[in-house]
């Protein structure tokens, strides 16, 4: 029990550990609105209508299936995403 408090408190409950899962939020959201918005940039997302469940669901599935390295890429590509708001960490060549 006290090593778990330790881990929670000192480790996944740290200010850093928060805004760095915020900033991994901000990013996938991001993404997943795009590619919902525009779903024919979806490796099969032609035929889907901007903005319905359908693609609202393959935008999900897709992102979901990124790699964090991946994802930042694209974040920077297609959002033009500000460097200083990726989560840290990520080696991210631009």
């Amino acid at each position: 029990t006290e090593f778990r408090r330790f881990n929670y408190d000192h480790i996944y409950l740290r200010p850093a550990s928060r805004e760095q899962g915020r900033a991994v939020v901000d990013l996938l959201r991001a993404l997943v609105e795009h590619y919902a918005a525009a779903p024919a940039l979806l490796p099969e997302g032609e035929g889907l209508d901007p903005g319905t469940d359908t693609a609202v669901h393959a935008a999900v599935a897709y992102v979901g299936g990124m790699t964090d390295r991946f994802a930042c890429r694209q974040a920077i590509a297609l959002l033009d995403w500000p460097l200083e708001r990726l989560p840290h960490g990520v080696d991210t060549p631009v």
